[in-house]
């Protein structure tokens, strides 16, 4: 391809440079800032964020949901809750998402207990938001450690823990 631009061989070098526009740092930093409002726009209007279901291989975020059975809790007749050594744990504990380097990436909490036999109450446990792509989960109820739990039960609401007898 041939270009057509041809300077004018007599003329100083300064004349011969080509026109350039010139770019200032501000007129690259709306440019930057309007793609970025642009690709979250997008990324809101396509439903991809947070949208709390199962998180495709790209990433995304999930809710994780499952059971948190309290064995020796609550007296088998519509009370529900612990007591004693464990009075911490009762609707609203809180419930703590960790990555596998520790790292806080989502709380929740426990929901209402119901009772299911003398002395065992089952919560509803659930943390929103929480980042897709790890190789497994670290969960805590209140203080009582982190267990580990795998992405498939983490993803799919099957996350089951307990506590006591």
């Amino acid at each position: 391809m041939t270009d057509l631009y041809q300077p004018d061989p007599v003329a100083p070098p300064a004349a011969r440079a080509r026109t350039r526009s010139r770019t200032s740092p501000w007129h690259l930093l709306l440019a930057a800032t309007g793609g970025a409002a642009l690709v979250g726009a997008l990324w809101l209007g396509l439903g991809l964020a947070g949208s709390g279901g199962p998180a495709g291989p790209a990433g995304g975020s999930f809710d994780l949901r499952g059971t948190f059975t309290l064995n020796s809790g609550g007296d088998g007749f519509g009370t529900c809750g612990g007591s004693g050594g464990y009075s911490d744990i009762s609707g609203g504990t809180r419930v703590t998402v960790y990555s596998a380097a520790g790292t806080v990436l989502s709380q929740g909490a426990l929901g209402t207990g119901r009772p299911a036999g003398m002395g065992t109450c089952v919560f509803s446990l659930s943390a929103a938001n929480v980042p897709a792509g790890e190789k497994f989960y670290l969960v805590e109820v209140s203080h009582r450690g982190r267990i580990m739990v795998p992405p498939e039960e983490a993803r799919t609401g099957s996350v089951a823990l307990s506590l006591g007898n």
